[in-house]
């Protein structure tokens, strides 16, 4: 079904720095990353533009919070484009003049059925209230009341049809609002009104129960008359009619899956690459927010005296640092939802596997940076809500910090075998003070030092004549040494793969 469809969604998913041109050359490249030519590519892109009546802003960025792009019907006319643009044999679009008002709606159908009747492609259109001129637009109808056909037949005969059946259309009334509100039970309920007495509030309800059989009344004779007519028994010619579909069709060129894969990654990485270049908003403030702290924490923790009274400074410095990366992740979470929402929408096209979304990531964060930032992905993606996933990606910051071993170097049993192991934190950390302490010697300083060579940390050197204790005992200490950094590199790194397998696997099966 995905080789010959299109579903186009109520919400535009877009990426909101790229330009109208670039959102529709990538879906197109995505679609064919293989069968078509950069030419043939460029032409698809400049002719569903053309038929949608966007070439005067192809260069135009689709918007952002923080810098104005194209109109509502725009957008709307490019979410419609991306569906277009892969040449469809059927296109689904669900309510897609949803939010727009009646002008803007008139002129994305006639372009649809510009389009349409060009490239042979069948819509199929779910449309609440049109006017009669969008109404007109259509073909054939369809009209739908508690899962019941009410009618089924050509557009421009609906309101012959209920005149038929003794529900004439008043004059300066549209006939699809006059065919709605006659199948139309929404508003038909009973309900007893605590401004009355007792006596009228029991014939306010008898008197709605009988609307409301009356109602459903008439559409059982409407239900019926469907039937009875010839429509139930030329539906089948009127849907043939109307889906002309070539099954003979040439398909969609079949690639390897290993190639296929590589190269929706590489198409997919490079308008990630755009998208990080361009947004200022979600990615450059988060990259002068980093370098901003870097800068702070080396104004603040500046020659810090290499004597062994110091060295709690220093992890603390180590600390704090994978601390603030931890919490500043959920910085991702905007930026993530809306790419979710691109990727959703591009998958349920069959436009690709949800693997590539797994790979494309690769090389842009250092490890620790990295592990943060797939913690709150995978919350993300369990809890599309920006709100809630701020809240839980809080939590679990805050608790794995509380397990990471250095507030509390004796951590209690039940929290050590599992917390403590799973936390990325806890190896971050681990491999940040090895790399720092490795190597270095810190002279016991102080009155007691003075008197008896006490240094703050368990000393080796003592036994060698020397007042100091070493980088390697501070590990020790710290009990660090009962892993390498080669080992906590790869734990970390494993945990970063949970990650991102759990996360890729959640996004495999949402729907």
């Amino acid at each position: 079904m995905h080789s010959i469809s299109s579903y186009v969604e109520q919400e535009d998913a877009l990426l909101g720095v790229l330009t109208v041109r670039e959102t529709l050359t990538f879906t197109a490249k995505l679609a064919f990353p293989t069968g078509l030519s950069a030419k043939e590519i460029h032409d698809r892109v400049e002719d569903t533009m053309e038929g949608l009546g966007l070439s005067h802003v192809a260069q135009n960025m689709i918007g952002t919070p923080i810098q104005r792009g194209i109109s509502g019907g725009q957008k709307r006319r490019v979410t419609i484009g991306n569906s277009l643009v892969t040449l469809p044999k059927i296109l689904l679009l669900d309510e897609p003049t949803s939010g727009l008002d009646s002008n803007t709606a008139y002129e994305v159908l006639l372009k649809i059925r510009s389009l349409a009747k060009s490239h042979n492609i069948a819509v199929i259109c779910t449309i609440h209230s049109p006017n009669w001129e969008t109404f007109s637009l259509f073909e054939k109808a369809l009209l739908l009341a508690r899962g019941r056909t009410m009618y089924l037949g050509p557009t421009q005969e609906v309101d012959s049809y209920f005149a038929a059946l003794g529900h004439p259309c008043p004059t300066h009334t549209n006939p699809a609002d006059h065919a709605l509100r006659l199948i139309s039970t929404d508003f038909y309920q009973t309900a007893s009104s605590p401004t009355v007495d007792r006596a009228a509030n029991d014939e306010l309800q008898a008197a709605e129960a009988g609307e409301v059989a009356v109602q459903r009344g008439q559409l059982d004779d409407f239900a019926e008359a469907y039937k009875a007519s010839r429509a139930e028994n030329a539906s089948d010619n009127h849907l043939s009619d109307g889906l002309l579909i070539n099954h003979a069709a040439k398909p969609k060129l079949q690639t390897n899956p290993f190639t296929s894969l590589v190269l929706h990654t590489m198409i997919l990485t490079h308008r990630n690459l755009v998208n990080y270049r361009r947004n200022l908003l979600a990615y450059g403030i988060r990259v002068g927010m980093y370098l901003g702290m870097g800068a702070m924490m080396a104004a603040v923790f500046q020659k810090l005296p290499n004597i062994d009274s110091r060295i709690n400074d220093r992890l603390s410095v180590h600390f704090y640092g994978v601390a603030f990366l931890a919490f500043m992740s959920v910085a991702g979470i905007p930026s993530f939802l809306e790419e979710r929402s691109v990727l959703m929408r591009e998958r349920r096209n069959g436009l690709y596997k949800a693997a590539p979304s797994l790979l494309r990531f690769v090389a842009f964060l250092f490890l620790s940076v990295y592990a943060a930032e797939c913690q709150a992905l995978l919350i993300a993606a369990l809890i599309p809500l920006f709100v809630a996933a701020l809240a839980i990606c809080a939590f679990a910051n805050g608790f794995f910090m509380s397990v990471q071993g250095y507030f509390l170097r004796t951590i209690p049993t039940f929290w050590r075998v599992w917390a403590h192991q799973i936390d990325y934190e806890t190896w971050a950390f681990q491999l940040l003070v090895r790399n720092d302490l490795s190597g270095l010697v810190f002279p016991c300083a102080g009155e007691i030092a003075a008197r008896t060579c006490q240094c703050s940390f368990p000393s080796s050197l003592i036994a060698e004549g020397q007042c100091a204790v070493s980088g390697e005992d501070v590990i020790r200490s710290l009990n660090f040494s009962s892993v390498s950094a080669v080992q906590a590199s790869f734990i970390l790194v494993s945990i970063i793969v949970v990650y991102r397998l759990a996360f890729w696997a959640i996004l495999a099966r949402s729907r």
